[in-house]
């Protein structure tokens, strides 16, 4: 008989946690050891039973991101998998940056939960298909015109950076302050993949051949 997969779930909700409780038991290679439902419980859990797979709801009491960092850093052989409503490409983001090698969806049916884990515990990593369709295809319309990640507000932002205006300047001229800028500059060098303003700037070269109007920005 082959060792069974260790599972810890943690999650605030109580019954969409035992939701998933029962939807693992349906396999019989599959073992739930613990349940917790907080960040907190998720590392405390971890340390004691060291299991193969903690699924973590990201929105539950101190952050799963952050309770995926923590258990990260214990160098446990332990792997994350977020279990969440959240499908913003943001969250999935930060979530694998984090250590996390699976992102699931709520309302994942049974069967492609048992097969996220058993894809995890095998080593593969795993995101619900749906969402990993709408992350690739965000990203192919960002390749062909990376602007397209921008909101109007980052856009006007960018513009003003072109003009060579400073972080102090554009806070001025946006009437928010430089603090703002400097968040928002650095959220646009970010999605440009830049690393200065110059950068930035030829990305926009390319793109629009150019700033001889804030209209072409938008």
């Amino acid at each position: 008989m082959s060792e069974k997969t260790c599972v810890v779930v943690v999650d605030d909700h109580a019954l969409l946690r035992r939701g998933v409780v029962r939807a693992l038991a349906l396999d019989d290679t599959i073992e739930v050891v613990a349940e917790g439902a907080s960040a907190t419980d998720a590392v405390e859990l971890t340390k004691m039973y060291s299991p193969d797979l903690i699924l973590l709801d990201i929105s539950m009491p101190g952050n799963g991101i952050e309770a995926a960092r923590a258990i990260r850093d214990l160098a446990t052989s332990t792997r994350v998998v977020m279990l969440t409503v959240s499908g913003d490409e943001d969250d999935v983001t930060h979530a694998l940056e984090a250590g996390a090698v699976g992102y699931l969806l709520k309302g994942t049916d049974a069967m492609d939960l048992i097969t996220a884990v058993k894809s995890v515990k095998a080593g593969e990593s795993f995101i619900s298909p749906n969402l990993a369709l709408r992350i690739l295809s965000g990203d192919a319309q960002v390749k062909a015109n990376p602007l397209s990640a921008l909101s109007e507000y980052e856009k006007c932002t960018l513009c003003l950076i072109s003009e060579g205006l400073t972080n102090r300047e554009i806070g001025e001229k946006l009437a928010v302050a430089e603090k703002t800028v400097q968040d928002n500059v650095t959220d646009i060098f970010r999605k440009l993949k830049s690393r200065n303003r110059a950068e930035a700037a030829l990305v926009v070269e390319q793109v629009w051949g150019g700033f001889q109007s804030r209209a072409k920005l938008h």
